[in-house]
C-alpha cells in the first residue's frame, strides 16, 4: 500500500471513503468493471467492524438481507479460491441458539422455520446439544440453523484489501478524506491539510462515521453507532465447532436497543450481553456487547468471560490472546443504506450493516458498484434515500 499524496497523475473515476469489508470490497469490482478507482482509510484496512467482529459469516434472519449474505458467499468462495491467505469453509458449522428453557427453543425453532425457510431450522433436545458439545454445561437445548461459517475476523477485508490492490487500485492509509461537494454535485474528496483530489464519483463506505461525509449539516442521521467488544481465547479442545450463541427473545433486537439508547445518551451502568462464540484457526473469538457509548474494553472482557464460563466453563480458565473494541454502524431498521445521496450528484454511500457487515457486506458492495456504474436502483428496502 502506498503511502498519501497531495495529487495524483490523474482524477479517479470513484474514490472510496473506508477500508472495511464494504470500501475494500466495492473497490476491487469497480476496477474489475473498467474503472479508475483511489480508497482512502484514515487508520488501517479493517481498522473497525470489518476486522473486529465476532469472525462468522452467517445468515442475517431477515429475508431482505438474505439475498446480500447469498451473493456475500459467492464473493468469498471466489475470494477463497484465488488467494491463499483467504479460507472459508465448504459447508457450515451450523449455528446453535442456546436456550435453558427447552420449550421457549421450540418455539425459538418454529418461528425461524417460518420466517427463514431455507436455514433448514431444527429443536435439538438437551442431550443431543451434549453431544455435538460436550464442553457447554449441560441441560441447554437449541436450535439449529444450517448457517455460519468460521473465519479469523480480520482474514476477508485483508484479503478483499489485497484483491483490489492486485486489480489495480490506489489504496491510501493514513488519508482521512471528506467529499468534496459544490453546487450539489461531488468535485472530489478533500484532506484534513485543505489539499483536494477531483474524482468522478465518491462512495462513502466509512460505516459508524458516514453519516457526517454523507451530511455534514447533521440531518442525514439514519445509523447510529453501537459499541462491541470481543476477547479472542485459546479454548484448545474446548473450542466448540459451532458458531454458538445465546439464545434470547430480544437478541435480534439487541442492537436497534443500543442505538436507541445511544440517540438518547443513556449510560451503561452494567451493560448487558448475549454469549456468542465462534472459533476458526485456533483462536476462539468471544461476545457480544451492543453499547450505546464507547467502553473500558477491559471491563467489558471481565464481564463477558463471566458471563461465558456459565454456559461454556472452560471459557474462565482461558488464555485470553486480545481483547478488541469498536463501533458497529447500525441503522434504525437493521438494514444497510446503499446507492445514490439525495441532493448531491455523484455522491453515494453503503453503510449501516450493524453486526452483518462481514455476512452481507460484499453483497451490498455489488449493489452500489452496479448503481456507480451504471445508475441501477437499488432495492426499495435497502435504498439510501428510504424513509425509516
Amino acid at each position: 500500500m502506498v503511502a498519501q499524496s497531495a495529487a495524483m497523475s490523474r482524477s479517479p473515476d470513484v474514490a472510496v471513503i473506508g477500508g472495511g469489508i464494504i470500501g475494500c470490497s466495492a473497490a476491487a469490482m469497480l476496477v474489475e468493471r473498467g474503472a479508475t478507482v483511489v480508497l482512502y482509510e484514515a487508520t488501517a484496512i479493517g481498522a473497525g467492524a470489518s476486522g473486529r467482529n465476532m469472525g462468522a459469516i452467517q445468515h442475517p434472519f431477515d429475508s431482505v438481507l438474505a439475498p446480500l449474505y447469498r451473493a456475500s458467499l459467492a464473493h468469498y468462495r471466489q475470494l477463497s479460491a484465488i488467494d491463499g491467505a483467504f479460507s472459508m469453509p465448504d459447508q457450515p458449522a451450523g449455528v446453535l441458539l442456546l436456550n435453558r428453557n427447552a420449550d421457549a427453543s421450540r418455539r425459538q425453532a418454529a418461528r425461524l422455520s417460518a420466517a427463514v425457510p431455507d436455514l433448514d431450522v431444527e429443536f435439538v433436545e438437551a442431550d443431543a446439544v451434549a453431544a455435538a458439545e460436550p464442553s457447554l454445561v449441560p441441560g441447554l437445548a437449541a436450535c439449529r440453523l444450517e448457517t455460519g461459517y468460521p473465519i479469523p475476523p480480520h482474514t476477508a477485508t485483508a484479503a478483499f484489501g489485497r484483491l483490489a490492490e492486485q486489480r489495480g487500485v490506489e489504496i491510501r492509509v493514513g488519508a482521512a478524506a471528506t467529499p468534496w461537494v459544490e453546487e450539489g454535485a461531488v468535485q472530489g474528496v478533500t484532506f484534513d491539510d485543505g489539499t483536494r483530489q477531483a474524482a468522478g464519483a465518491v462512495l462513502v463506505a466509512a460505516g459508524p462515521w458516514a453519516p457526517p461525509l454523507v451530511d455534514a449539516a447533521g440531518s442525514w442521521q439514519p445509523i447510529a453507532r453501537t459499541w462491541g467488544v470481543t476477547v479472542q481465547l485459546d479454548l484448545g479442545d474446548a473450542a466448540p465447532h459451532h458458531v454458538i450463541e445465546q439464545d434470547e427473545v430480544d437478541a435480534v433486537n439487541r442492537p436497534l436497543v443500543a442505538a436507541a439508547r445511544a440517540a438518547d445518551g443513556e449510560p451503561e451502568a452494567d451493560p448487558p450481553s448475549l454469549f456468542t462464540v465462534a472459533s476458526a484457526a485456533g483462536v476462539s473469538t468471544l461476545g457480544s456487547t451492543f453499547l450505546p457509548h464507547e467502553p473500558e474494553p477491559d471491563r467489558i472482557a471481565r464481564l463477558l468471560i463471566e458471563r461465558g464460563a456459565r454456559y461454556l466453563p472452560a471459557i474462565g480458565s482461558a488464555s485470553v490472546r486480545q481483547v478488541r473494541v469498536c463501533a458497529r454502524p447500525q441503522s434504525a431498521d437493521s438494514r444497510p443504506f446503499i446507492g445514490a445521496v439525495t441532493g448531491v450528484s455523484g455522491l453515494f454511500v453503503c453503510a449501516g450493516h450493524g453486526p452483518w457487515g462481514i455476512s452481507t457486506g460484499p453483497g451490498s458492495a455489488e449493489l452500489v458498484v452496479e448503481a456507480i456504474l451504471n445508475g441501477a436502483a437499488v432495492p426499495k428496502g435497502l435504498a439510501a434515500d428510504r424513509r425509516i
